[in-house]
């Protein structure tokens, strides 16, 4: 039987605290291909069998931390404008793929399941993806900034796409020349005129 996937009431906040940031460290070390739970255990004094305790296997782990950064993504995105709003998410997005741990975990996601990600990994991930943008468009919308008929997962799509694809195909940074462009793309195929 597999374990449960572990959710921010099963996992004791003090305990939270200290392995999701070892996690990320280890992810930006390592990589997913070399990560395990056993040397994250020894490199920063956790214990092992509490690991898996909580998370049962290194996948569940990996996934709860990514998911977990991801929550910064939609830090400080409500701005009062939708305009103030895409570029908010664009530089959370941008900060985040423009690490190491980001864009390995963004890469990881994209390979078939022998990358050790099956859909349901991905589906999470991208759902999390969702939410952000979600939050922003349904507040444009709230606020009468956006035009009529706009599909919010075609938003989505309109500002994570290019950033993604971006970071996807090039170790460069994504810059803020970039980021600006994709934010004024967005903006003007959402607003209202």
């Amino acid at each position: 039987m597999q374990p449960a996937e572990p959710t921010r009431e099963s996992v004791p906040a003090d305990v939270r605290t200290r392995v999701m940031p070892a996690v990320l460290d280890e992810l930006a070390r390592w990589g997913l291909e070399r990560f395990s739970i056993e040397a994250l255990a020894e490199r920063h004094r956790l214990d092992a069998a509490m690991v898996y305790q909580y998370w049962g296997d290194r996948r569940q782990l990996i996934v709860d931390a990514v998911l977990s950064d991801l929550e910064s993504e939609s830090a400080g995105t409500d701005t009062g404008s939708l305009r103030g709003d895409l570029e908010a998410l664009a530089r959370n997005v941008t900060n985040r793929i423009n690490t190491d741990v980001g864009r390995t975990m963004l890469r990881a996601l994209v390979m078939d399941s022998r990358g050790g990600h099956d859909e349901a990994t991905r589906v999470r991930f991208w759902m999390a993806h969702f939410a952000a943008v979600r939050a922003i468009v349904d507040r444009a919308r709230d606020r009468g900034e956006l035009r009529e008929g706009v599909n919010t997962l075609a938003a989505v799509q309109i500002v994570l796409a290019p950033l993604n694809i971006r970071a996807l195909y090039s170790d460069l940074p994504v810059d803020d020349e970039y980021c600006a462009a994709i934010v004024d793309m967005a903006w003007h195929a959402l607003a209202r005129r």
